[in-house]
């Protein structure tokens, strides 16, 4: 068996050409191109798999005891920051809570608009 060169190609062009008519042959051509995407994009699916692990332990860090006590229990947040800063280490925040900056408290008003 040898290579595939153009003219080559160019005679199975004409054939198909012969065969299909020049009606038919850009439906054939677009119905081949949709198929080799979908055959790509079936190939190449191993990032929804590492997407659906990352989510899932996303949820899993959400929902755990710890974070669950700090987002719902008063105090709790602040005794894990103290016990944090006194032993040095790090204690999990929420995802929602570690991904938003603590809110700055609203400045008094200052204006001198008097009535």
């Amino acid at each position: 068996m040898g290579n595939i060169g153009p003219m080559e190609l160019v005679l199975l062009g004409v054939v198909a050409l012969l065969i299909f008519g020049p009606s038919r042959l850009p439906e054939i051509g677009r119905s081949l191109g949709k198929g080799m995407r979908e055959f790509k994009e079936s190939v190449g699916g191993s990032t929804d798999i590492s997407d659906a692990i990352k989510g899932v332990q996303d949820v899993r860090a959400a929902v755990s005891p710890v974070s669950m006590a700090r987002a719902f229990v008063p105090g709790v947040a602040d005794a894990q920051d103290t016990v944090g800063a006194i032993t040095g280490k790090a204690v999990a925040k929420p995802a929602a809570e570690a991904a938003a900056p603590a809110a700055a408290p609203a400045a008094p008003d200052t204006s001198s608009s008097a009535l």
